[in-house]
């Protein structure tokens, strides 16, 4: 039996415009792999005519079943899409969707998208094995812990919840040898000409209320060995050349014996790469000790989770650390030579013009990358569920669920269009600061790529966009779906433009 697995045509995030393949995707792709189905992938993100690109290779090879991987709530229309075209050109093929959006949104995603036969709610591993094995031996579907679909009747029918994997030392490693790692495309563009993303961990043991990962995981976290962790770093070494990576645990050093395990692991392996990791404030405290270990492993920057500089408004969304924490993070950072990057949250109900000057001010003086990002009520998420109750949410299109797009006012600014230009604005005063055009000349190279390709890439392109008018930058090979199939030379089933989201 035949199985493709599809990373839709989308979007890659405008800023950062990291363009890789998608760790799950791969991770997922290894373990279908190791169960012994006959497999394929198609990352679309990296096809120059991608919607023309999937039509033919499945109305050519019409794959038994095919899986559509939705990497986030702001790529759910892509993936409905997909399902769309998918099912016109072949209809026999049985569609199953993954990811965080369509599994807190199954019925809802079920009911919108006619051609998605199932839904893998959760973890995909486990629940996709079963579910592949159970349709190659035309078995009762009913049974496979993990599935939502309509039935017979039109009825929404979830099997059950299934159990995480609890040793992701089981997994085995991502199928890198499926995947396009020599396209053009795939790069890390803000931190290295060799850039990559990968995953060691799942979940947080946090409980934020925006934070989606943490909601899926249900508060669990589990991480890979620190040897099996060196080990796939070394393949990407030696394999692929890849010697700079983002890191995209949701939080790396939960523990500290996994510090210490990677630190010791990095030295030893003397593999000559550089990491950015994602952590919190608490934790790099707590961690104080190992932060030169860290730098000498090879580590040049952490992502921290800082959100906002007023403790009223982190102990609304649940952040369990204080400003003066995040200010002490920041601090042993610098003191120990490594990039601090924060994430933010503006866009909060009671904040004023006042309170993001203050914002600027304390995040500005530490702050090497400014993640500036609008507070979003992901679905799944307790603030979703609360905003919805409130009917604050305005903005109910999902692709500007993205936190670069205000889909909720504030008191102060009561329209969505003038939170979009807060946010601009703010972006605008921390890059065009004195102290970060002389980051273009910074002897660490990493800082300086970094803020060269923000400047003059990113924030160069906007205001030459905001004063001239010129574009603004086009991911060359996206097309919209409606786009596609307007330009299809023979004649198109109304239901299918009906479909299109």
């Amino acid at each position: 039996m035949r199985f493709l697995l599809v990373d839709p045509p989308h979007k890659i995030w405008t800023i950062l415009r990291a363009w890789v393949p998608s760790p799950g995707c791969l991770q997922l792709l290894a373990y279908i792999e190791r169960e012994q189905f006959d497999i394929d992938y198609m990352d679309c993100t990296l096809n120059e005519n991608p919607w023309r690109d999937l039509e033919e290779k499945v109305r050519r090879e019409k794959p038994e079943v095919i899986g559509i991987s939705v990497g986030c709530t702001a790529f759910i229309y892509d993936g409905m899409n997909t399902a769309s075209l998918i099912k016109a050109v072949s209809p026999e093929s049985i569609i199953i969707v993954g990811g965080e959006h369509p599994s807190f949104m199954a019925e809802e995603t079920l009911r919108d998208c006619p051609a998605i036969d199932y839904i893998c709610v959760g973890e995909g591993e486990v629940t996709l094995g079963e579910f592949l094995r159970a349709v190659e031996k035309n078995e009762d579907l009913s049974k496979v812990l993990g599935l939502a679909y309509l039935n017979e009747k039109g009825e929404f029918v979830y099997t059950g919840e299934r159990s995480f994997i609890g040793d992701l030392d089981t997994l085995p490693m991502p199928a890198y040898h499926l995947a396009k790692m020599e396209h053009p495309y795939v790069d890390l563009p803000s931190e290295g000409s060799r850039g990559f993303v990968v995953n060691f961990s799942r979940g947080c043991t946090w409980d934020c209320t925006f934070c989606s990962e943490s909601a899926f995981y249900k508060k669990t976290w589990r991480k890979r060995s620190p040897k099996l962790i060196a080990d796939e770093l070394q393949l990407l070494k030696e394999k692929y050349n890849r010697d700079i990576f983002y890191v995209g645990d949701n939080t790396f050093n939960v523990t500290k014996e996994q510090s210490i395990g990677f630190i010791e692991e990095m030295l030893k392996r003397k593999t000559n790469q550089h990491f950015w990791l994602q952590s919190r404030a608490d934790l790099i405290i707590r961690d104080e000790d190992l932060l030169d270990g860290y730098r000498e492993a090879g580590v040049y920057q952490f992502m921290m989770g800082l959100e906002y500089h007023k403790d009223s408004v982190l102990k609304d969304i649940r952040k369990r650390h204080s400003a003066e924490q995040a200010r002490k993070a920041m601090e042993l950072l610098k003191k120990h030579q490594l990039m601090v990057m924060a994430t933010l949250l503006i866009g909060h109900w009671d904040e004023t013009e006042e309170d993001r000057k203050v914002f600027l001010k304390f995040f500005g003086k530490y702050v090497d990358h400014f993640g500036l990002n609008l507070i979003t009520p992901l679905p799944g998420t307790p603030l979703f569920y609360k905003m919805k109750e409130m009917g604050r949410i305005e903005d109910w299109d999902y692709r500007n669920f993205d936190y670069l797009h205000a889909v909720m006012a504030t008191k102060e600014a009561d329209n969505l269009e003038q939170v979009n230009l807060i946010y601009k604005d703010i972006m605008r005063r921390y890059y065009w600061r004195p102290r970060e055009l002389l980051k273009l000349l910074s002897p660490n190279p990493i800082l300086r790529r970094h803020h060269r390709y923000y400047i003059t890439k990113v924030a160069f392109n906007i205001m030459m966009h905001e004063i001239f008018g010129t574009p603004m930058w086009v991911q060359p090979n996206y097309q919209e779906y409606k786009d596609y199939l307007v330009e299809r030379e023979e004649a198109l089933p109304e239901e299918l433009m009906d479909l299109a989201r």
